[in-house]
């Protein structure tokens, strides 16, 4: 076996096809998609190192490391670390294991270690509790501990069974909700996912969760043009390839809400939400959730996954609770360094800052 390096964008390009071979052969979820890391890289990776690994043996991919080179500033010094490409913005990160995993991986942790750049930790975060590679991890850790919650829901074989889920209180407040407003609007669910009208979902998607957190005094993340370049380039791709779960709930044809996701192997990621305050007594967020539900049940996904996150709303839906894992392995060469143990706790903490950041 051995490892090749791939450490620039048109490096990155060339992978497509071998990737998504690599991608039959083993478990993953959608931020583990050449399609997510690739766009991401394109639009936030200009300040940072790519450090893409794969583990070949006879001309055959069996595992891939999508790795990045950071470095930041921690009480006026220069700090490096070794993490997932797209964190924090992936809600789950993994390394890509077909073949031979344990092997694989340990070839990837020693050659992450003896790479040039001054870095002080591979500082892995979001790893899925049922990972493979989570075996391993544990045994060359120096921490190993819970990052995030995902609440998710098992999808039943009808919307019938989903609503009978729910406490009585929760199915109350949809019937009302839904009587209120096709009382006082003309109410549509609409379907932004395919090709023809993502461009205008997405924009409809923007403009109502800016709305929502500037209501609240925040910024809002497509506050910031990257992120909607990055986010307009993802569902277009998505929407091609159908994997794009996109949806506004519209009143007089005017959008009020907007659900943002993905649609990949049976199950469907909860990306980000948004609405306008002014309906909010209405409930739109969950009506529209509430529709999307069982369109997913209707075209026979088995799960519905809120992703990261404690927010109240989430627990309303009878949810099961499951948790990301965070993982820390120092440099040998700063194993027993004090410094070291600062430097793990600071990216705890800037860790859960950025994540905070994103779901605003």
């Amino acid at each position: 076996m051995k490892i090749v390096e791939i450490n620039n964008y048109a490096g990155f390009l060339s992978l497509e096809e071998r990737w998504n071979e690599v991608l039959q052969r083993c478990n993953h979820t959608i931020f583990s998609t050449w399609e997510w890391l690739a766009t991401w890289w394109k639009h936030f990776g200009n300040d940072k190192r790519l450090v893409l690994l794969l583990a070949e043996h006879d001309g055959k991919i069996l595992g891939i490391a999508p790795m990045m080179y950071t470095v930041h500033r921690m009480f006026g010094l220069r700090r490096g670390k070794i993490e997932f490409i797209s964190t924090p913005g992936a809600d789950y990160n993994d390394f890509i294991l077909a073949d031979k995993n344990e092997e694989s991986l340990r070839f990837f942790l020693d050659y992450l270690n003896n790479l040039p750049e001054r870095w002080e930790c591979i500082d892995l975060i979001d790893i899925p509790q049922e990972a493979n590679s989570l075996g391993l991890l544990r045994d060359v850790s120096k921490i190993l501990t819970r990052a995030h919650v995902c609440p998710y829901i098992r999808l039943p074989k009808s919307y019938d069974a989903f609503l009978g889920s729910l406490n009585y209180k929760k199915r109350k407040n949809l019937r009302r909700a839904s009587r209120s407003l096709e009382k006082d609007f003309k109410v549509e669910f609409v379907d932004c996912s395919g090709t023809q009208y993502f461009a205008e979902g997405i924009e409809s998607f923007f403009e109502l969760h800016q709305k929502r957190w500037e209501s609240k005094g925040f910024c809002g993340v497509f506050g910031d043009q990257r992120s909607r370049s990055f986010h307009m380039d993802i569902a277009r791709s998505f929407a091609e390839k159908g994997w794009l779960g996109l949806y506004l709930l519209k009143v007089f044809d005017h959008p009020v809400a907007a659900h943002y996701g993905f649609k990949y192997r049976s199950k469907f990621y909860s990306y980000l939400t948004g609405f306008d305050p002014r309906y909010s007594k209405y409930g739109v967020g969950s009506l529209l959730a509430a529709n999307i539900i069982a369109r997913c049940i209707q075209d026979g996904l088995v799960e519905f996954d809120f992703l990261r996150g404690t927010e109240e709303y989430k627990e309303r839906w009878n949810t099961t609770a499951r948790w990301t894992q965070r993982v820390v392995i120092p440099r040998k060469s700063c194993l027993d360094s004090f410094r070291s143990l600062l430097y793990e706790e600071y990216w705890r903490q800037g860790n859960r800052i950025k994540y905070l950041l994103r779901i605003q």
